[in-house]
């Protein structure tokens, strides 16, 4: 009997939640601890240019769970996230709902002396820095929560990990028979950062392979820090251009379709890093060296468009990708006077080489559906990362500070950060974009907190990429944020 890919991930899945089960029922048995923590969150927020309210869905309720007994433990984590209904919503739908219910993370943990073993629907972290880590990738990211910070930005997937010990030695091993996407806005709310393209699903070409991810993170700790190394290889979080195909009727070409296809290239990455200590400062700092690879060798299929029509497929040309870049963030955390708190980071983004086969489009070729200037048809104009830091789509140089400072006994807590685009850019002088946030959050009672925040974002004019730079369109996403936040 052959098992087909899919069928193997289905058969994975339900022996996990067998699994799960017959955990739940040894549990009952051995008076098991629970215990149950998290936040409710009311949530305003407006623009600064003219007071509209900013349509992006948001967290309202988050529910952590945990159920231990003997060497067995149950996490679980859920979320309510709340989408704002537009005037017209009951015109297209009669569903009253405007909550989607995310079961972020439920998986089974084992523990011994030696050894822990998870496995489930599970969110990784590796990586010295706290946020920005070239070599974050075993779980794919949330674009509607980018600028949050930890695992409230990331999205799990089904895995199994073990983390091992040896001495000093930690090493953490992770497994998933699923290739993760990133979540990314649609470009039908209010959130400021868009890719330059959204194809249709029936563009996008399967992998043909099985689309197995996983990889090691092993740290040392000494007297004075952390060293770090890892090895990652999966399947990019975000789509790349694959390739484009040319069909007509039969063996007509004179009106021919151009099918532009998708698919997600193969990344491998190797990542050192560390952490020093001292009495007066933390360094953290993560290298990221990646190898990607379009595995795409044809593209031949049936046409996205009509296929009836255009049954006849009359050149196909895969790109064949192939790159190599280098992201690495260096951390500094220390305390300035005043016991004011301060994490400045800096990032970087390099490509070294990168080759592609051409796309033989010329403007004497009549393309009336291919909306692609045939001049500006240069694949490498077209290449981004599909693993690494995130914030690789917005600059390739980037700075971020935080200052911090507890107040009033620990019960107001005041902030500033900012990120800074440090790249340089043709008839650009200084910097190109910045985004500033201020934000105080007070205790009200126990477990009651308040938070009001006010972010500004400025591009500039002069950016070669005009109104397509990433922080001209996020201008008009300044706004004033106030939250109230129960804990339980």
């Amino acid at each position: 009997m052959t098992i087909t890919n899919q069928g193997s991930w289905v058969y994975f899945i339900r022996i996990v939640i067998l699994l799960i089960c017959v955990i739940l029922y040894k549990l009952e048995g051995h008076s098991p601890d629970l215990t149950l923590s998290g936040h409710v969150d009311y949530s305003y927020i407006s623009r600064l240019s003219d007071r509209s309210l900013i349509n992006i869905p948001y967290r309202m309720v988050s529910l952590d769970i945990e159920r231990q007994a003997d060497q067995i433990t149950l996490n679980g984590s859920f979320a309510l996230e709340y989408h704002v209904r537009d005037d017209s919503y009951f015109l297209g739908s009669s569903d009253p709902q405007d909550f989607i219910f995310d079961m972020r993370e439920l998986y089974v943990t084992y523990n011994t002396n030696k050894y822990e073993f998870r496995v489930g629907k599970q969110i990784h972290s590796w990586g010295s820095v706290d946020e920005n880590s070239p070599l974050d990738n075993a779980s794919s990211l949330d674009y509607y929560y980018m600028f949050f910070g930890g695992i409230d930005r990331k999205m799990a997937t089904l895995s199994a990990s073990l983390d091992y010990y040896i001495g000093n030695l930690k090493i953490n091993t992770v497994f998933s028979p699923l290739h993760s996407t990133n979540r990314i806005p649609l470009g039908d709310d209010d959130f400021p950062i868009r890719l330059p393209v959204y194809p249709d699903a029936s563009e996008i070409l399967p992998i043909s392979e099985s689309p197995y991810e996983g990889g090691f993170y092993s740290t040392l700790s000494t007297d004075y820090g952390d060293l770090s190394a890892s090895y990652y290889s999966g399947y990019d979080r975000t789509f790349n251009l694959t390739g484009v195909n040319v069909y007509g009727h039969g063996g007509d070409i004179s009106f021919p379709n151009i099918d532009v296809v998708f698919g997600y290239r193969k990344t491998d990455v190797i990542g050192i890093g560390g952490v020093l200590l001292n009495n007066w400062f933390v360094m953290r700092y993560d290298l990221g060296y990646f190898t990607t690879k379009d595995q795409n060798s044809s593209i031949n299929r049936p046409s996205s468009f009509n296929p009836i029509y255009y049954d006849s497929l009359h050149f196909s040309y895969p790109l064949l990708e192939q790159a190599k870049y280098v992201q690495s963030t260096f951390q500094l955390e220390t305390e300035l006077p005043f016991d004011i708190n301060l994490i400045a980071q800096y990032f970087t983004h390099d490509t070294i080489s990168y080759s592609s086969d051409s796309l033989p489009v010329d403007q004497e070729i009549n393309i009336p559906n291919l909306e692609i200037d045939p001049a500006n048809m240069n694949p490498s104009n077209f290449f981004t990362p599909g693993m690494g830091v995130p914030l690789a789509i917005l600059t390739k140089k980037a700075v971020f500070l935080t200052l911090e400072k507890n107040m009033l006994d620990d019960q107001m807590n005041v902030s500033i950060t900012s990120m800074l685009d440090v790249a340089k850019y043709i008839d650009v002088s200084g910097l190109a974009g910045s985004l500033f946030e201020l934000k105080v959050e007070y205790i009200l009672e126990q477990d009651l907190h308040g938070v009001l925040a006010l972010t500004n974002v400025n591009g500039t004019a002069d950016h070669p990429d005009g109104e397509n730079y990433a922080f001209n369109r996020m201008e008009d996403f300044s706004h004033i944020r106030f939250e109230l936040k129960y804990f339980f």
